[in-house]
């Protein structure tokens, strides 16, 4: 074996042991899109037939299955809360400290979703979408939350008296 697949197999098996280390910690997890998930098994599959296909000898096989291996973790991607941070990618291994947010703002959809915003050095972050039930998300937020934070939660009657 070359010293690329060996590393390529180190690689591999710390990424898979940090995506499950993340997928642990989160406590509050946001509603994940399965839209990705058969284009990513896709690509998986093509990556298989074509390594197995065109490679001859046992290196070009491994290698193929570490890369399959490889696009296969785009789909233990989680984002979400854990106690301290609020993890926006998999691989971040930061996060964004819940002490650093200054304001968030609730609004949970008719379909029983509920949005997610929230503001960090007075900017705006992304919407996050939560399938969670809003008493228990305002009692986590309010626990972990800084004590100046503001936290805001819109109804339907505030949206129809903007004009939205």
């Amino acid at each position: 074996m070359s010293i690329f697949t060996i590393i390529l197999g180190i690689f591999t098996i710390v990424l898979y042991a940090f995506l499950l280390m993340v997928r642990r910690d989160i406590v509050i997890p946001v509603v994940k899109r399965r839209k990705q998930d058969p284009f990513y098994l896709f690509l998986t599959g093509l990556i298989l037939w074509i390594g197995f296909t065109s490679w001859q000898d046992l290196n070009g096989r491994v290698q193929t299955v570490f890369a399959a291996l490889v696009m296969l973790s785009f789909l233990l991607d989680k984002r979400g809360f854990t106690e301290e941070s609020l993890i926006l990618f998999s691989l971040d291994n930061r996060g964004i400290p819940l002490k650093e947010i200054e304001r968030v703002v609730l609004f949970q959809e008719e379909s029983g979703l509920i949005k997610l915003n929230y503001f960090r050095k007075e900017r705006r972050g992304p919407i996050l979408t939560f399938d969670y039930s809003l008493t228990e998300l305002v009692v986590f937020l309010s626990t972990h939350l800084n004590e100046g934070s503001k936290l805001e939660i819109l109804t339907k009657d505030d949206q129809d008296k903007n004009g939205q």
